[in-house]
């Protein structure tokens, strides 16, 4: 997190082979709000802010995907 933004955490998640992952909401200075996916495998970590509408799509897409492969 950088100086100017406001995060409250979502969800912290433990993924297979040993990743983790959080899902932050963001107030990014200036006031824009952004959901941040961060994924964590030992020192390697990425970070990726999505706004409402991608969030959207990356949603349906996974749960589409979950439905199809229970």
């Amino acid at each position: 997190m950088t100086e100017g933004e406001d995060a409250v955490l979502i969800k912290d998640m433990v993924l297979p082979f040993q990743k983790t992952a959080s899902l932050k909401d963001v107030t990014l200075f200036g006031g824009m709000k952004v959901l941040r996916m961060t994924f964590r495998e030992r020192k390697r970590f990425t970070m990726i802010d999505l706004d409402p509408t991608t969030a959207t799509e990356v949603a349906e897409s996974l749960l589409a995907w979950a439905e199809e492969n229970k």
